[in-house]
């Protein structure tokens, strides 16, 4: 009787463990910015960039550009590649900083629909709708209904 108690235990423990391993990578929300925040040149140093899931083996950030728009408004633009041989769907916003690294409420903090075909690659752009903001955060996670 108590090995049987033992066996489904075990049962029961990796099921739970096989269930909860399936569904991490749903919902991931990945980080793409600059390794300094501080960084005000045209083309700031990439951030590691990690991408959970599907993302990972289908995406890389191929390059992050500054710059400043009239009113000393902050302008990004990421270059996001598709290297698979399938069209790739993710949601992304952008979150603006203050000097301080301070988070700045936005227009821009809602999640937009992208697809990158095979091979191509798109343009994630924006401007800041308020001056003194220093930098920016870009966050990408897998569409919720590809």
């Amino acid at each position: 009787m108590k090995t049987y108690i033992q066996k489904s235990f075990l049962i029961l423990l990796f099921s739970l463990l096989f269930i909860l391993s399936a569904c991490s990578h749903k919902g991931k929300v990945d980080t793409v910015s600059k390794a300094d925040p501080r960084d005000k040149s045209a083309q700031p140093e990439i951030k590691k960039v990690e991408f959970g899931g599907e993302l990972e083996k289908n995406l890389e950030v191929v390059r992050i550009t500054q710059g400043k728009a009239d009113g000393n408004l902050l302008r990004m633009q990421v270059e996001i590649k598709n290297y698979s041989s399938k069209d790739v769907q993710f949601t992304h916003k952008i979150e603006w900083f203050d000097d301080d690294g301070f988070w700045v409420k936005d227009t821009s903090l809602v999640w937009k629909s992208l697809m990158i075909r095979p091979k191509e690659s798109k343009m994630i752009e924006s401007i800041s709708t308020r001056p003194g903001v220093s930098a920016f955060r870009l966050k990408i996670q897998p569409a919720k209904n590809p």
